[in-house]
Formats: structure tokens, C-alpha cells, sequence
């Protein structure tokens, strides 16, 4: 008794329409891929969440100490922020960040940053 095969077919590959792009397509498309990272402040505690729903935690103070050490490290600013979440975070907490996409990554990061920027300027006597 013989068996009927059917081939099947590789899809095609979708025909870009590079002629009918507009800088407002270009923000449509932009916003549908920003990740969903979301944050809230615990008492003196960032606590993020990746899209994936992973949280990292990270305290809401920095020592003279850690920014000289920052200094004599390198000029690099990807090692520096690596630098600056293991010691602030921890190991775990750095590595939680370096293997998420680096759009998400950015995005907590500049989060953080933005939160103790702020802490810090009210801080500040007036």
C-alpha cells in the first residue's frame, strides 16, 4: 500500500514596503516594541521588573566610596554600569540586567539613575 506525500511549501518571505515608510510609521512601530519594564520605590529600595516579570533590587543610596572606586575603574560606561549594579545590587542583581535585552536593560537602568538623581537633589539642603 503506498503512503501519498505532500510537499509542503517555505512561506515566502513578506515584501517590504520601504517607499510607503513615514517617520510616523517609524513612532508606531517604535512604541509597539518598548519593552514593559515597570518599577515602584520600598522605603529606600528601587525594586524593577523586567518584561519578563523578573525583579531586581536595588538601594536607593551611593557612597563617595563606590563613585571613587567607579572613577579609577575604567572609561568604559557599559563596564561601569555593571560595576555600579554589583555593588550596589549585587552579583545577582547585575547579572539579571546584563542578560536581559538591552532595551530593557537601558530602560530600568535610566529609570534607576533618574530616581536617584532625584533622591539626591532633595536631599539637598535649600
Amino acid at each position: 500500500m503506498a503512503t501519498k506525500t505532500t510537499k509542503t511549501t517555505t512561506p515566502t518571505k513578506a515584501e517590504y514596503d520601504f517607499d510607503s515608510w513615514t517617520d510616523d510609521a517609524e513612532e508606531k512601530a517604535i512604541a509597539a516594541i518598548v519593552p514593559d519594564v515597570r518599577y515602584i520605590i520600598v522605603g529606600d529600595t528601587f525594586v524593577g521588573r523586567f518584561a519578563d516579570k523578573v525583579t531586581v533590587e536595588l538601594p536607593l543610596k551611593l557612597s563617595l566610596d563606590i563613585i571613587n572606586e567607579l572613577a579609577a575603574l575604567s572609561d568604559d560606561p557599559l563596564e561601569q554600569l555593571v560595576f555600579l549594579l554589583t555593588k550596589l545590587g549585587g552579583a545577582e542583581a547585575a547579572a539579571e540586567f546584563t542578560k536581559h535585552d538591552v532595551a530593557e536593560t537601558a530602560v530600568l537602568a535610566s529609570k534607576f539613575f533618574t530616581i536617584l538623581q532625584r533622591v539626591t537633589q532633595a536631599s539637598l539642603p535649600e
